[in-house]
């Protein structure tokens, strides 16, 4: 072990010492006069061939011996201001982040902890030092200072956390693994790759580790499977039913452990979060058979490995986490009934409008200056872009598609403003992101994107860059579900209807549902669309009238307002509670009457 290789040599040198001394005597006393000198040197190499290696074995035992065990205080100290350090779990999530710092002036150190077969096979990112996991206690010295930051990858992950802990562990301050699926997903994002072996490691001796901890942490790393102790969904599942003292260590936070847990008799919670001050829900025995577990597997990893330290002795963590585990289909606790009160958000959105929620584009010019300027989401689809461009720093997110990404959405509080090519797309989206929970999201006007451009605002060519992944607004599930739904049936056309469509639709189908969300001022002063089923039922108060709605979700209705906003606005949450044949008048009721088509007085009921 190369850390102790100074306290080696000096044992080594002492023992030899000692050793010379005796032989020579010896050698004087039998080496016989006629005896040629070649076959007497023969005759002692022989003999001292069985005498070295006891004295290699010797040393090893007494440099093991002289290094005092680690103390539970010890690893106490040690992973308290691990975990107490700890900045989104220390898992490197965004790959494009990492790609930007190894081309700075102040790259971090990148660790490859595979085994050399598979960088010969799969190639390595370029820099990296290759350290296979269970040698690395054995060659610290190749590592840099404990205040440099050190970036850890595998081919999925696993052993990555492993890595980070352990140096954590050991001392160094700013370590991170490259989440799941690392080496794998850095691959299949395009990132770049060297071919095979990376080069010969530079020893550097940059930092003085506790000689007791690299002891205990090389015992650890050395006692894992070839499977680096994970276990998968289906194995844990038969486990659960066949083994009744297996017990189940919950490291998720409490939020999470209140939305349902694995289903199993024996489960403890631990949140990582604070998991050496709740040592006292720790397993007893130390031998017992654990599984540890978090949402994806990171974490409970983590948790495994520091379990592994204190001696526990069977310890394996869960492939994928409660996130495989569930979407398995296996059994679990606690999970509530989802709930989404869809009135209640569709109604808190729409008593705290402001304008409509729409911004112009001279406003938008302005907002964007600011600092901080808003959060800009483009819900064109990837080609528009690509064609036609897109404003500078927009984060681009097709509409559809918005529900299945909001880890790359603000906070719920972060105003956002949207935009499309003409300020349809982005008026429904505005509808799905204020039902998730977004507090303060407008809708680009004034033509939108079309517009912006021929305002003459810069665009930047081609598509947006790939968006960060910020991972902090947590929308309820069945919020997401039902918005999901709603975004994915959105039909071609985005549900827009000309005025002569319109108009051809009133001929053919008389019993259609017409839709009028105006303000009564309107209405009055304008006059209105005729038709055989009209209602009024302002946007204001869309959801507080849903009685006047049609019963039948089957219903051709189509809905219109002044210039198509608000129409579109309502036209989303009819689509939310499941209505499947809406459409929204494009350009409204002035489109209407810009089209020579008839309108009618309004007569108060």
């Amino acid at each position: 072990m190369k850390t102790y290789k100074y306290f080696v040599f000096l044992l080594i040198f002492g023992l030899l010492l000692v050793a010379c001394g005796g032989d020579t005597a010896t050698e004087e006393t039998v080496v016989e006069p006629d005896i040629p000198a070649v076959e007497v040197v023969e005759e002692a190499e022989v003999a001292e061939e069985p005498v070295e290696e006891v004295v290699e074995e010797t040393v090893e035992e007494v440099v093991e011996a002289a290094i005092e065990p680690i103390t539970a205080e010890e690893l106490d100290a040690a992973y308290g201001t691990f975990v107490a350090s700890l900045k989104g779990y220390n898992a490197l999530k965004d790959y494009s982040l990492l790609n930007e710092q190894l081309v700075s002036d102040s790259p971090p150190f990148i660790l490859d902890v595979r085994n050399p077969e598979e960088l010969e096979e799969l190639g390595h990112i370029e820099g990296a030092v290759n350290i296979p996991l269970k040698e690395l206690a054995q060659n610290l010295d190749l590592l840099p200072s404990f205040d440099t930051h050190i970036v850890t990858y595998c081919k999925a992950g696993w052993r990555a956390a492993i890595a980070m802990t352990t140096l954590s562990a050991l001392g160094w301050e700013n370590v991170q693994a490259l989440h799941s699926p690392s080496y794998t997903g850095w691959v299949e994002e395009g990132y770049p790759i060297v071919e095979g072996l990376a080069p010969e490691a530079e020893v550097l001796n940059a930092a003085s580790p506790d000689p007791a901890m690299v002891l205990a942490m090389d015992e650890v790393l050395n006692s894992y499977a070839n499977n680096w102790n994970g276990i998968d969904s289906d194995s844990l599942a038969t486990e659960i039913v066949e083994n009744p003292d297996l017990i189940l260590v919950d490291v998720r936070t409490p939020g999470e452990v209140e939305a349902g847990t694995i289903d199993a008799p024996n489960v403890v919670t631990v949140a990582l979060d604070d998991f050496i001050g709740l040592q006292d829900n720790w397993p007893a025995d130390k031998d017992a058979p654990i599984v540890t577990y978090c949402k994806a597997g990171h974490r409970s990893t983590v948790a495994m490995n520091i379990l592994k330290s204190y001696g526990y002795t069977n310890v394996r963590s869960l492939q994928g986490g409660y996130t495989a585990y569930s979407a398995a289909g296996y059994a679990l606790a606690g999970v509530p009934e989802p709930t989404f009160d869809m009135d209640a958000a569709f109604t808190t959105f729409l008593d705290d409008m402001e304008a409509y929620n729409t911004i112009g584009l001279d406003a938008l010019s302005l907002a964007l200056v600011e600092d901080p300027p808003p959060f800009l989401l483009d819900v064109r689809e990837v080609s528009e872009l690509e064609a036609n461009g897109h404003i500078e720093g927009a984060v681009n997110i097709p509409l559809r598609e918005l529900a299945d990404n909001i880890e790359y959405l603000p906070s719920f509080d972060t105003p956002i403003m949207s935009y499309c090519g003409s300020g349809w797309r982005c008026t429904i989206a505005l509808a799905a992101l204020e039902a998730m929970g977004w507090e303060d999201v407008r809708c680009l006007k004034g033509g939108s994107f079309s517009g912006w451009v021929e305002a003459g605002y810069p665009v930047v060519e081609g598509v947006a860059q790939e968006p960060l992944l910020l991972d902090v607004a947590k929308v309820e599930p069945a919020a997401l579900d039902a918005m999901k739904t709603m975004l994915q049936n959105v039909p071609d056309g985005f549900g827009g209807i000309s005025a002569d469509d319109f108009n051809l639709a009133l001929l053919e189908n008389p019993e259609v549902t017409v839709i009028d969300v105006r303000r009564m001022e309107e209405l009055e002063e304008n006059g209105v669309i005729e038709a055989e089923n009209w209602i009024h039922i302002p946007l204001e108060s869309f959801v507080a009238m849903a009685d006047q709605w049609p019963a039948d979700l089957d219903t051709p209705i189509i809905i219109y307002c002044g210039s198509g906003h608000r129409s579109t606005i309502a036209m989303s949450i009819l689509w939310s509670y499941g209505y499947t044949d809406v459409l929204s008048l494009k350009s409204g009721f002035s489109g209407w009457v810009e089209a020579g088509y008839p309108t009618a007085e309004f007569v108060a009921p």
